[in-house]
Order: structure tokens, then C-alpha cells, then sequence
């Protein structure tokens, strides 16, 4: 049996298959062009961030000094703090110490007032050595206020001092300057710098 003949396509159709065909290579060579132009495009893309690393490495170093100073100063001001405490501490013991005894001291005041006294009532006769005992006594008492740091406020013929005399009474005396304590009515006392017990006058007042 005879195979017959392929029908052969008429040329119109054979050029119009070749048409459709010849487009595809142009599409190739436009997209190598598109991968040649896109390299550049990339690489510039890839230099961005560096340069805007590089521009903020200031503006992050400023915060960086500035958190630097402020801890600085915070530092300085604990210090400065601590060292007035310790001066105040200081300080505190230091009159804990000095001043530890005042109560004590001043209840003591008025026994030694009494022995005082005691001494400035006239003699009797017969009361000789025990009259010695108190002065001994009295003079062993004041021995030891002294060491405690205890010492009398002057006051007769001293300028009134409303921090160290309280003026129970005035008196006019014209041999006397204006404000001079003429009489003492019981005697005051210091601890240190510090007044316990002030002394009780009288003042002249001339008139």
C-alpha cells in the first residue's frame, strides 16, 4: 500500500509561523541588557546603608557623652553628700561626747548651791571643823565640774549679757556704769561654749 504524500502548509502560512518565531530572540537580548543595567542599580543600593551608617555614628556617640556626664555629675553629688554626712556624724559625737553629761551636771548644780550657802551663813562658835568639811567638799566639787569641763560665768561687775545673766532685779547705783551687774544671786555655769545654767543678777539701771 502506497503512503501518501505530507500535505505541505502554503507559504503564507510558513511565513506568518516564522514571524511569530523570530520575536524571541530580541526578548532575550533585552532581558541580558535588563540584567547588565539592573548590576549597577544594585550596587548602589548596597552603598546606601554604609553611608547611612556612617552619617549616624555621631548622633549615637552625642547620647553616649551626654549619658557620660550626667552620671559624672551624679557621682560628684554623692560624694558631696556623703562627706556632709560624715562631717554631721562626726560632729554629732563629738557633742555627744562633750555635752553626754549635761543633765547630770545641771542636777548636781544645786547641791554645790547648797554647800555654798552653807559656807556663806556666819560662823558658830564650835562649828570650826565642820565647817572645814564643807569648804573641802565644796572645793572637791568644783574639781570635779572642772573636769568635766564645767567653769562659772563671771557676772558682778560685768556688762549684763542676756546670754549669760538673767536679770532678776535692777538697782540705781551712780558709781556704776549703765547695764553693769551689781549683785549675784546664784551663780551660773558653762559646759564648754555652751550655757547650762545662767546666772541670776542684778542689774544697774541708772535713772
Amino acid at each position: 500500500m502506497k503512503k501518501s504524500p505530507q500535505a505541505e502548509d502554503p507559504p503564507e502560512q510558513q511565513a506568518a509561523g516564522e514571524a511569530e518565531a523570530a520575536p524571541a530572540q530580541p526578548a532575550d537580548a533585552a532581558g541580558g541588557a535588563g540584567a547588565e543595567s539592573g548590576a549597577p542599580e544594585a550596587g548602589a543600593d548596597s552603598e546606601a546603608p554604609a553611608e547611612a551608617a556612617v552619617d549616624g555614628a555621631p548622633g549615637e556617640a552625642e547620647p553616649e557623652a551626654d549619658r557620660v556626664a550626667e552620671l559624672m555629675d551624679r557621682l560628684i553629688r554623692l560624694q558631696a553628700d556623703f562627706e556632709n554626712y560624715r562631717r554631721r556624724v562626726q560632729r554629732e559625737k563629738e557633742e555627744i561626747a562633750q555635752y553626754g553629761t549635761q543633765r547630770l551636771l545641771i542636777n548636781l548644780l544645786p547641791v554645790l548651791d547648797n554647800l555654798e550657802r552653807a559656807l556663806a551663813t556666819p560662823p558658830n562658835p564650835g562649828d570650826e571643823r565642820l565647817r572645814q568639811g564643807v569648804e573641802l567638799t565644796a572645793r572637791s566639787f568644783l574639781e570635779v565640774l572642772a573636769k568635766e569641763g564645767v567653769k562659772p560665768i563671771e557676772a558682778v561687775g560685768q556688762p549684763f549679757d542676756p546670754h549669760l545673766h538673767e536679770a532678776v532685779m535692777t538697782g540705781d547705783d551712780p558709781d556704776k556704769e549703765e547695764g553693769i551687774v551689781l549683785e549675784e544671786f546664784r551663780k551660773g555655769y558653762m559646759l564648754g561654749d555652751r550655757v547650762i545654767r545662767a546666772s541670776m543678777v542684778k542689774v544697774n539701771t541708772r535713772s
